[in-house]
């Protein structure tokens, strides 16, 4: 009579795969959210730039932004677009913009749809100088 051996796993060899699994997942996953959210910051500023650029186009046509704003607005308010970021689905940032000094200044901030702001990337900033909040280089 003869013994056919039985060809498998182990239990040892099984657990040692799950942990090898796990560890990683533990790197990947949290390296892939902070990919996403640098995207989502960078399509943000893409936004902004675009707004930018309408405002300015605005401004060398009638040698002003608009009518001054009392506090920040959304930029659909003044017939521009886009007032959120991505333009279409869920917003993941939320774009505002104020024109003061009687249509000569204006401060676009794009803030975290959700509400986070413990972030570097989760306020952003530029103004009619150019000047963009936080520094450039940052949420890339």
């Amino acid at each position: 009579m003869t013994h056919s051996r039985q060809r498998g796993f182990t239990l040892i060899e099984l657990m040692i795969a799950v942990v090898i699994v796990g560890i990683l997942a533990a790197i990947a996953i949290p390296s892939y959210l902070r990919y996403v959210e640098r995207a989502q910051a960078r399509d943000a500023q893409a936004a902004m730039q675009s707004l930018a650029l309408a405002l300015e186009r605005r401004y060398s046509q009638a040698y002003r932004y608009g009518e001054d704003t009392d506090g920040g607005v959304p930029p659909s308010d003044r017939d521009l677009s886009p007032s959120q970021s991505p333009e279409s689905g869920d917003a993941k940032y939320d774009l505002k913009l104020t024109i003061d000094d009687n249509g000569q200044a204006y401060i676009l901030q794009a803030s975290r749809a959700d509400g986070r702001t413990s972030g570097a990337c989760d306020a952003m900033s530029l103004d009619s100088q150019g000047k963009r909040s936080p520094a450039p280089g940052i949420c890339d």
